[in-house]
């Protein structure tokens, strides 16, 4: 029962962050988030517990260019 709470957690915890990243991404860039990633690359940066910012870049490029 313990696994099945921690999963839901988890996934929760992961959605939290694809929301916030997919709503980053549209204001500073104009694009989806499905233009750039998928979820298993995104999870990644989740379980590292990369910032917003550092994963938009790190998908897209800097927005200098």
């Amino acid at each position: 029962m313990k696994t099945s709470f921690a999963f839901y957690l988890l996934q929760s915890g992961f959605q939290v962050f694809r929301r916030r990243l997919e709503e980053e991404l549209i204001v500073a860039r104009g694009l989806t988030l499905g233009e750039c990633a998928d979820d298993e690359s995104l999870f990644r940066f989740y379980q590292r517990g990369e910032p917003t910012s550092y994963v938009i870049e790190r998908l897209c490029g800097s927005s200098e260019d």
